[in-house]
């Protein structure tokens, strides 16, 4: 009985790492195929190997370093953000216990299942005359990452007992040195998870660069991809190109930090 459900898992073990890993070898392979090959859409290597050709004509064409510049900058300054205004925000809501707080709890929870209004979002933001800029874009990603990473730190903060802060209070610590010298080093399990998938959701976003910061000389690496597709036919070794120069620096991000992620997201569960 236990070899045969041990059977099965192993079975759908193989189905998930089939469902991730073939769609990837199928970027990796296509994007180092010429314009022909790349076309057949097979999972065939490649007959002729494209890379630096591809490659060139990726940079050359798409402007690469600035469009990684606007990533960058909106990823790094969002990211920073959100890490330190998710965090605070938790420190208040899960070390005051008021109606208030519990009402704030109440409403993050009903921003984890809202959808985002497009249109609505947009006027709002082109009344403030924060369309195409960074700052729109930025406070955007904040705003929709806000009510999940702020539940998480809340979690994560169950486990760290009060004690802590009234040894800190009796040393004659301040709020803002309680916070921010006593308690936020002990967040680098969240922090590092909050940071991870913090930048993949803005590195990758696709959808609020393409709808608030279109124009060409403000281009995130995602929006890169349109340059390779025309009216009636697509050049898809250098759209798989594009997706592979996209995901590479949120991949090493997450290869470098993801013995963090799991500690980061249940820590809060498991800890009175």
């Amino acid at each position: 009985m236990r070899r045969g459900a041990q059977a099965a898992w192993e079975l759908v073990s193989l189905v998930c790492i089939a469902i991730v890993g073939i769609p990837l070898y199928f970027v990796i392979v296509n994007a180092f195929k010429t314009k022909a090959e790349a076309a057949e859409m097979s999972l065939a290597l490649p007959g002729q190997w494209n890379i630096a050709d591809n490659l060139r004509d990726v940079f050359a064409a798409a402007r690469i370093p600035q469009a990684f510049w606007n990533t960058f900058v909106i990823t790094a300054i969002g990211v920073v953000l959100i890490v330190v205004l998710c965090s605070v925000s938790a420190f208040v809501i899960q070390r005051r216990d008021t109606r208030l707080t519990r009402l704030v709890q109440q409403i993050l929870v009903v921003g984890l299942i809202l959808p985002t209004m497009i249109i609505t979002t947009y006027y709002v933001v082109d009344f403030f005359e924060l369309v195409r800029t960074y700052a729109g874009v930025i406070l955007l990603f904040i705003a929709g990452n806000y009510a999940f990473f702020t539940y998480l730190y809340v979690s994560f903060m169950h486990g760290i007992p009060r004690d802590l802060d009234e040894a800190a209070i009796i040393d004659g610590v301040g709020k803002l040195r309680l916070f921010f010298v006593v308690l936020f080093p002990l967040l680098l399990p969240v922090n590092a998870s909050v940071l991870i998938l913090a930048s993949m959701n803005i590195w990758n976003d696709f959808t609020i660069p393409f709808y608030f910061l279109n124009t060409a000389d403000r281009y995130t690496l995602s929006l890169l991809i349109y340059f390779f597709f025309g009216q009636k036919a697509a050049d898809w070794n250098l759209v798989f190109m594009t997706i592979l120069i996209v995901s590479l620096p949120v991949v090493l991000l997450y290869l470098f930090l993801q013995r963090y992620i799991v500690a980061g997201m249940t820590a809060g569960s498991v800890k009175s």
